[in-house]
């Protein structure tokens, strides 16, 4: 029961190290990453989606941080790097 625990939990670290990094030859982009860094490894991004600051439901105004994705395109993969305040906060590659 605990080698499947350990195991699980390795599984689960794995992943979310994946999805938080990014490499561009022989560099790496990894979260944290500034937008200045982002554009000088992959360039000008294919397209750019804003979300907005604020959302308002059910009478409560929820807060949360303004974000944008830049969208690349390489070699038939989508790479969506997602910014929060101006940092790399979620890299997403789709085939």
């Amino acid at each position: 029961m605990r080698t499947i625990l350990i195991g699980g939990l390795w599984l689960l670290a794995f992943a979310a190290i994946a999805s938080d990094t990014f490499r561009v030859g022989s560099r790496l982009l990894v979260a944290g990453d500034s937008a200045a860094q982002v554009r000088e490894l992959l360039g000008r991004p294919m397209r750019v989606t804003h979300q907005r600051a604020r959302h308002h439901g059910r009478g409560v105004v929820v807060v949360t941080p303004a974000s944008e994705s830049l969208i690349y395109r390489d070699d038939g993969r989508e790479i969506t790097v997602t910014l929060v305040d101006g940092v790399v906060a979620d890299i997403e590659q789709h085939p």
